[in-house]
This record gives structure tokens, sequence and C-alpha cells, in this order.
């Protein structure tokens, strides 16, 4: 298990959640949105690193560990 902390670019959102490592950003993104319900209304992008993440990798595929941040784009 690993927390991972979600900010938006216009820092609404700033969100730590526990995750597996095995867990896509598809997989978690509706937890996201329970928290922030904006997010559902915008087509929204993750950037790790400043590079854009495919939603169904998994964290592991991306080295994500506990207390990295991701970065949430609404467009």
């Amino acid at each position: 298990m690993i927390s991972i902390i979600f900010i938006s670019v216009d820092e609404n959102v700033h969100y730590s959640l526990i995750c597996k490592n095995t867990d896509s950003i598809n997989s978690i993104e509706n937890r996201l949105i329970k928290e922030y319900p904006e997010l559902s209304n915008t087509d929204n992008y993750f950037l790790y690193k400043g590079k854009e993440m495919n939603k169904f990798k998994i964290f592991e595929d991306y080295k994500i560990k506990n207390g990295d941040i991701i970065t949430i784009i609404q467009k």
C-alpha cells in the first residue's frame, strides 16, 4: 500500500489516496470524483514527473512510490 498525493494545477484539488502499486489511474479516478465532484465535468489528464500518464498502466509501471505526487490537469 502506498499513499499518492493528487494535486490539480489550479490547486482546488489536494488529496492523498491510499492505493496499491497494482492500481491504475482508471481504477482510482472514481474515488477522486467522489471527493471532488467537479472532476466529473472535465476531461482529466494526469502527469507524473511532468509526463502524461496512460490511465490504464499500473503505478508500478511508473515506479511510483509512497508520497509521490500526481498532477491533475482539467480540460
